[in-house]
This record gives C-alpha cells, sequence and structure tokens, in this order.
C-alpha cells in the first residue's frame, strides 16, 4: 500500500510512460502509483483471480530501463455495485513499490469526472485525456451513459481518484449534499523543508 513518504528518491526514475501487464492473465493496467495499479473495464479473470498474478512493467519506450516482476498481493473491483452500467475498475496493490514513477500533471475528482463524462464512461480513453499513455482498448460506449446523471459518475470516480497519486479527491465539506464541482486543485503550497502533501496525506510526484 502506498505510504506517506515522498517517493521520489535515488532509487527512483521517472517517466512518461510505462507498459504494464498482468500475468498469466495477460490483462493490461496503469501504474498509478509506484504500488498500485489502475485496471479500467478489468477482464472477468482479474474480477475473480485464481492463482498467483505478476505485474510486469517495462519503461517505454522499451529497453529504456529494466523490465520489473512484482508479485500482486490483492486485487479490489469498483463500480460493481454504483448504478453506472459497464463502468468499472480494478485497483491492483503490488508487494513492494516499483522503481518508476509517471510523470503526470495533477487534476481534480471533478476533472477525472468530467473526463469520463466526455470519454462516454471508457476510464481508458478519460486516463489518456488527464496524461496517462493508458493503451486503446473498447469502453463501455456513450450509450450506457445517456440515463446516468452525473454525480452517479462522479461517484465512482471517488475510488479511482482514491488510488490515483496525481488525482485530488473532493476536500470534505461539512453539511455538503453534493461533492463541490470545482475545477481547482486545493491549495496545497509546500512548506519550507517539507515536501508538499496531497489531503489524503500522500504526495503528489515531483520532478520536471
Amino acid at each position: 500500500m502506498s505510504d506517506s513518504r515522498d517517493p521520489v528518491d535515488e532509487t527512483t526514475v521517472l517517466v512518461t510512460a510505462v507498459d504494464v501487464t498482468l500475468e498469466p492473465i495477460g490483462a493490461r493496467a496503469l501504474l498509478v502509483d509506484r504500488d498500485v495499479l489502475l485496471v479500467p473495464d478489468p477482464p472477468p479473470l482479474l474480477v475473480e483471480p485464481r492463482g498467483e498474478l505478476v505485474a510486469v512493467i517495462a519503461p517505454v519506450p522499451a529497453g529504456s530501463g529494466p523490465v520489473e516482476r512484482i508479485a500482486v498481493t490483492g486485487v479490489e473491483l469498483l463500480g460493481a455495485d454504483e448504478p453506472v452500467p459497464g463502468v468499472t475498475a480494478s485497483v491492483v496493490r503490488l508487494a513492494g513499490p516499483s522503481r518508476y514513477v509517471v510523470q503526470a500533471e495533477p487534476f481534480t475528482q471533478r476533472r477525472l469526472t468530467q473526463a469520463l463524462l466526455a470519454a462516454g464512461g471508457d476510464l481508458w480513453a478519460a486516463m489518456r485525456g488527464l496524461g496517462y499513455d493508458s493503451p486503446m482498448t473498447a469502453g463501455p460506449g456513450e450509450a450506457s451513459l445517456t440515463a446516468v446523471h452525473e454525480d452517479l459518475l462522479d461517484a465512482f470516480a471517488a475510488g479511482p481518484c482514491r488510488v490515483i497519486r496525481t488525482c485530488f479527491p473532493h476536500p470534505p465539506r461539512p453539511g455538503d449534499s453534493h461533492p463541490p464541482h470545482s475545477d481547482q486543485p486545493p491549495s496545497n503550497k509546500p512548506q519550507p523543508g517539507r515536501p508538499r502533501t496531497r489531503p489524503d496525506g500522500q504526495h503528489p510526484p515531483t520532478g520536471p
């Protein structure tokens, strides 16, 4: 599980993209924190995994760094109980941290919701729009979201945002009946001598 330490140290390699495959089932995944993968629209073999899974993580372009093999310790399905037809994702937790950190601009949960709406619920496409080099895959399609209220899709977006290192969840506000609709990340100016932290205590990525 992700911790609150700054992940950019002497062992960290900042990259613009990585290629991640879960073996032996061959599912594609996104590295969204050093020890967390996100799998939009997961295949059935990942929803109910049988046997041991290993994440094979390679930098892009191929050959620009070593290929890692890290065991999977847990899989959590998101969206199965939410009233958003066809929109699901799996959170995959790794036994140890990857040396790679994907550089992507921070964004808010609201922006993730808007990206999902624009992509017709396709989380792969939404993540591409937010700076992640995700593979082109067939998503659920816009037709499945025609009757879904935006607030329901925002409720789904809270799950991925919770584990994506560069995503800022809605700040809690007592008395709010709905999450605040702000496109700006919460104020998070670093203090002298202290690393920046996200509202959940984790650190956003640093680098160029």
